[in-house]
């Protein structure tokens, strides 16, 4: 009896020993949240004259180009900057890094990337070249991919803040007419619900956010062709969505801004059509920005289509249509 007893402990001793280095593995492993304003990308140079010369002006002028389908003209990203000397464990905690190094011994330029280094979600590249030139043609080399990781960083910022105010009522409804789940957070409702057509509305006195989902058959991929995506958006929207005055209704701009349409094979909910562009109102002055993305169900027997948009006239509209965009990306397919 002793015997076992004794045996009991040491099991009892070293479950508490393996607990205590799970914890312990687990407090490692969770980092702080990663800080930054919304779309910034933090370049960290040696000095200002790298800032101020082509290394500083080749970041700027690819992440400050402005961002399509806009009223107004706004930048993709912001650009701030700071030098090595001031680079301390605040700025280490940065969501978009890109850390410039020129190092006149070696021979060729050495790209460095690691992903949540400090912090979560975050994204690090180290480019260190023998000469600016070289950093420059490396930074080309590598900026088109970058921005993809740094816009899922955005995306996953707004994913963070939005997922614990989920909308159950709406997620529910969601699930039951396209068997699909969504993070709508609270503070929008349903404003449509009929046929295949859900229209999701957040209202306040100076600016109006909705997102509107839809479903049609699938006959094959012509359905997936992006003028025919415009085509059916339009015959949808002027059937629900109206306009304030008696007989307007909305549409997509053809002239102003050209809608564009771009493959998804790896968007979340599986290959989607990315659709992007200006909408304003037939015999009304409104408009605004939209995103939308067509994708064809497990079942390949129909195409839904989930779209956000934002009217917020005379103001910047960036940021909130990033908002959108990160929870039309929370859209999966439920059995």
């Amino acid at each position: 009896m002793k015997k076992l007893s004794l045996i009991l402990a040491v099991l009892f001793s070293l479950s508490s020993l393996f607990s205590c280095v799970e914890d312990v593995k687990e407090k490692e492993i969770k980092k702080a949240r990663s800080v930054g304003g919304t779309s910034e990308v933090l370049l960290i140079t040696q000095n200002e004259d790298q800032w101020n010369g082509q290394m500083g002006q080749a970041v700027r002028d690819f992440f400050e180009q402005e961002q399509y389908g806009l009223p107004q003209p706004e930048k993709n990203f912001k650009v701030a900057h700071i030098n090595t000397d001031a680079f301390n464990d605040m700025f280490k905690k940065h969501r978009n890094l890109i850390i410039a190094k020129i190092d006149r011994d070696i021979k060729n330029p050495l790209v460095e990337t690691q992903k949540n280094w400090t912090s979560e979600p975050q994204f690090v590249i180290r480019i260190t070249a023998p000469s600016e030139e070289s950093w420059v043609r490396t930074f080309d080399s590598q900026k088109d991919g970058l921005k993809l990781i740094f816009d899922q960083n955005e995306r996953e910022r707004f994913q963070d803040f939005f997922r614990p105010t989920t909308d159950v009522k709406i997620v529910t409804q969601l699930k039951k007419k396209f068997g699909v789940s969504m993070n709508v957070p609270e503070g929008y409702f349903i404003g449509i619900d009929q046929d295949n057509f859900m229209w999701i509305r957040k209202e306040t006195d100076v600016m109006s956010m909705a997102f509107m989902l839809y479903e049609l058959p699938y006959k094959d991929t012509a359905d997936l062709n992006p003028d025919n995506i415009i085509r059916v958006r339009d015959s949808i929207v002027k059937k629900y969505i109206p306009g304030p005055a008696d007989g307007s209704y909305m549409t997509t701009d053809k002239e102003f801004i050209t809608p564009v349409s771009m493959a998804l094979p790896k968007f979340p909910a599986g290959y989607a059509i990315e659709t992007r562009g200006l909408w304003n109102v037939v015999g009304d002055f409104m408009a605004g920005p939209f995103v939308s993305y067509s994708i064809v169900n497990p079942e390949h027997t129909k195409i839904i289509t989930a779209e956000g948009w934002v009217y917020y006239p005379n103001k910047d509209k960036r940021d909130l249509l990033r908002q959108q965009e990160s929870i039309l990306y929370s859209l999966r397919f439920v059995k």
